[in-house]
């Protein structure tokens, strides 16, 4: 899940216009953008565009090259050919990219006229149902950096989705219709399809894991976290869980997988919250309670920030502080731990039956969120925040986030829109990002 972006670049011109600003634009904006996305392939056409002559070898330059998204700089007024043109040949999103104009003078003519432009053009795309983007300001501006940023971040996890693979380590637990999902609606709507791998293969594989490597990683465990009152038998349960999906999930070719943690797990005294936790900070991905949405989610805040993402529960809120607190069994990722209220590794905090790290959780900006299926619709709910120092005042792992709506009217909020239980959390503003990856899949956005 960490395929490259392919960005064109292309600088537009109209014959009645000077091209001076526009060749200055070419060089510069084309430079400006190669430097500052790393890690994204630019694809610069090497001249103006202007005419149909040349929009059709640009179209092929894209196409050849395999252009995931094209942004359009606005060296002088363009007309909706150009957009539109480009648009239809290349199958993919435009950015209107319109810089501020550089000239001011009473008595002299505009030069550019790029924002008019903009929106004329952005209008007829609008028309032909064609996926735009549009940016106004100077490369100079911090703004226009972070609005290109949250784009490409968005185009980049479209591209990453389709064909992604999505494991199921069986269903869901016994009565979460809420975690019940429609593969059909996700193919069409995310472009991921599913596997499943029944759990007494992950049984089996626990079994037949060698002793030795068994307790070397108990050994390891033991060196990292404080295991003194985990009960008998669980740290090795923990430590044959860990080592048998870490093998599994690339064995299958699995992305990202959702694991029904319950009851049968916890039967066998393997509920598995903690390793969960340490597996999303490597990388394999896994959510809890078979929640398939809510593993989209995290999923999709991975592919955006790199980050490991906290599939939660919002369990209270606090009118005078104006927080919530998020928490879950234990399944947060160390990386995401606050040493100061201490960590242990100790049971699970409800059902007894497994490990789970009890700890609170660090401070810093959150994005909480989640797509949800109605009636074959899909919806993003969208919360952002920011972590408090949290001391943690039950079993499992939380923590209390300050948010701007009143809490009180976010719980209506939540109610009327029939948000469910499970939130993706990660540690980091990519509200924009996630609010264009919704708009490129036309998914529309709840803000709570």
């Amino acid at each position: 899940m960490n395929k490259e972006l392919n960005v064109g670049v292309c600088v537009t011109v109209s014959g009645r216009w000077p091209t001076a600003l526009p060749e200055k634009r070419l060089r510069e904006y084309g430079q400006w953008l190669e430097e500052s996305f790393p890690g994204t392939r630019m694809l610069r056409f090497p001249r103006l565009l202007c005419g149909a002559g040349d929009l059709d070898e640009c179209c092929g330059y894209f196409r050849e090259n395999r252009a995931d998204i094209i942004v359009l700089i606005y060296g002088a007024f363009t007309g909706d050919a150009v957009p539109c043109g480009l648009a239809d040949a290349c199958a993919c999103p435009v950015v209107l990219f319109a810089p501020r104009e550089e000239r001011w003078e009473r008595d002299d003519r505009l030069y550019a006229n790029a924002l008019c432009s903009a929106a004329m053009n952005g209008a007829s795309l609008k028309r032909i149902h064609a996926p735009h983007f549009t940016v106004f300001g100077d490369k100079e501006e911090p703004r226009v950096k972070k609005e290109l940023e949250d784009i490409f971040a968005a185009q980049r996890v479209l591209k990453n989705l389709r064909g992604m693979t999505f494991g199921l380590f069986g269903y869901r637990p016994t009565a979460f219709y809420n975690c019940a999902f429609d593969e059909n609606v996700i193919r069409r709507t995310f472009g991921i399809g599913f596997e499943e791998t029944d759990l007494k293969v992950v049984f089996d594989t626990m079994d037949a894991l060698p002793r030795e490597e068994v307790e070397a990683q108990m050994r390891e465990i033991q060196e990292r976290w404080d295991t003194r009152n985990l009960p008998e038998g669980h740290l090795e349960n923990h430590a044959r869980l860990y080592l048998a999906l870490k093998k599994l999930v690339p064995e299958y070719g699995y992305d990202f997988c959702s694991i029904k943690c319950w009851p049968e797990m916890g039967a066998l005294h393997t509920t598995p919250c903690a390793v969960l936790g340490r597996l999303m900070d490597e990388g394999v991905g896994i959510a809890c309670e078979g929640d398939v949405d809510a593993g989209i989610t995290a999923a999709v805040q991975r592919l955006i920030c790199g980050e490991a993402p906290f599939i939660t529960d919002l369990i209270d809120i606090d009118e005078k502080e104006n927080t919530v607190a998020f928490w879950h069994c234990g399944n947060a990722a160390p990386s995401l731990h606050d040493a100061a209220d201490g960590i242990e590794m100790r049971n699970h905090p409800l059902a007894g039956q497994g490990t789970s790290f009890w700890c609170a959780l660090k401070p810093g900006p959150v994005t909480a969120a989640r797509f949800t299926n109605f009636d074959g619709q899909y919806k993003l709910f969208l919360l952002r925040g920011t972590a408090v120092p949290t001391v943690r005042r039950t079993r499992g792992c939380m923590v209390d986030v300050k948010v701007d709506t009143p809490v009180l009217e976010l719980i209506r909020r939540i109610s009327e829109n029939g948000m469910s239980h499970h939130y993706s959390l990660v540690w980091r503003d990519i509200a924009g990002s996630l609010r264009n990856v919704a708009g490129l899949l036309g998914i529309p956005v709840v803000e709570l």
